[in-house]
């Protein structure tokens, strides 16, 4: 048995171009340690001083999928800082449930995850899931009849896009892409989860993230689209890939609800493809931008607030 220790950066971040690198480079070089070399990692986070919300979600992602991949929970072991010798580290990592996520490596550690409402979850039934998100949301916070539907149909259909597009082939959405048989095959059509209601702020965010095609890919394959045109349209009103299909509103309740609630300091935020999408509350368009590093799949990030 192979063992490889790899330590993690001092930030972890996608959200500016300058942290890209080293945070893509963390994320291949766990997946090169496991899926290629088939070692067995301990990953060494005790140095960690920033890692943000986006970038726990995809290091979640990352560790979680080796480990079921791999059918094993201890394939990918993690020492996390300690209060007394990195208390920002430790509040990042520790106190936020990250480190009992990343350390989830079996089904039955992800079902406790839900079951003691930790904000770091993953699912692959939308239909159950998206209750259960919306509940503890509501559970943190006062909604109105109204903000409850929408964040009910909002998350929905994140969590449905999932299973209805992301490892699918666009030219033949019964079957699985040849890309993503093999990764289907172990973890399921597989997202991952963070929400969290800010008190103090009166906001509440909502991040998830797959491992797929990308919205990008399956959009071009189906209207022959150029990249950043094809992310635009994908987020525009009443635009879906299987309009008139029965498929629901494509990604129409995902940008809608920006705004609804409050009409400030509200975003909606996607990495797809090396594609990011931008929006909020004072824009009249989104502003998208190609990377020079990326993830193959997507992320989902909004911040609503209540008023």
């Amino acid at each position: 048995m192979i063992k490889t220790v790899i330590k993690a950066p001092k930030v972890l971040c996608i959200y500016r171009n300058i942290n890209l690198d080293s945070t893509y480079d963390l994320l291949s070089q766990i997946n090169e340690a496991v899926f290629i070399k088939n070692n067995f990692v301990t990953l060494d986070l005790r140095g960690v001083e920033t890692i943000t919300a986006a970038a726990s979600v995809l290091l979640f992602a990352t560790v979680n999928t080796c480990q079921l991949a791999s059918n094993n929970s201890n394939q990918i072991r993690c020492i996390f800082p300690t209060e007394k010798q990195n208390p920002i580290g430790h509040q990042f990592i520790v106190k936020t449930g990250l480190a009992r996520a990343l350390h989830s490596g079996s089904i039955e550690k992800l079902d406790d995850l839900v079951i003691s409402k930790i904000y770091f979850q993953s699912e692959t039934n939308p239909s159950k899931h998206v209750v259960q998100t919306v509940n503890f949301l509501a559970g943190k916070a006062i909604f109105s009849d109204n903000q409850f539907q929408m964040l009910t149909s909002g998350i929905g259909e994140a969590m449905l896009n999932v299973s209805h597009h992301a490892y699918r082939d666009p030219l033949c959405d019964s079957q699985i892409h040849p890309k993503k048989i093999r990764l289907v095959e172990d973890i399921g059509e597989r997202w991952w989860q963070c929400a969290w209601f800010d008190d103090s702020s009166n906001k509440w965010v909502f991040i998830i993230c797959d491992l797929g095609l990308g919205i990008p890919f399956t959009y071009t394959q189906t209207n022959g689209l150029e990249l950043l045109d094809a992310m635009r349209e994908a987020f525009s009103l009443g635009k879906s890939r299987f309009q008139g299909q029965g498929r629901g509103n494509g990604s129409e309740d995902i940008k809608s609800a920006v705004g609804l609630l409050c009409k400030e300091k509200e975003s909606l935020l996607v990495y797809s493809g090396g594609v990011k999408y931008c929006y909020n509350t004072t824009m009249k368009d989104p502003e998208l931008e190609r990377l020079p590093r990326f993830f193959h799949g997507t992320l989902i990030e909004w911040t609503l607030n209540l008023g």
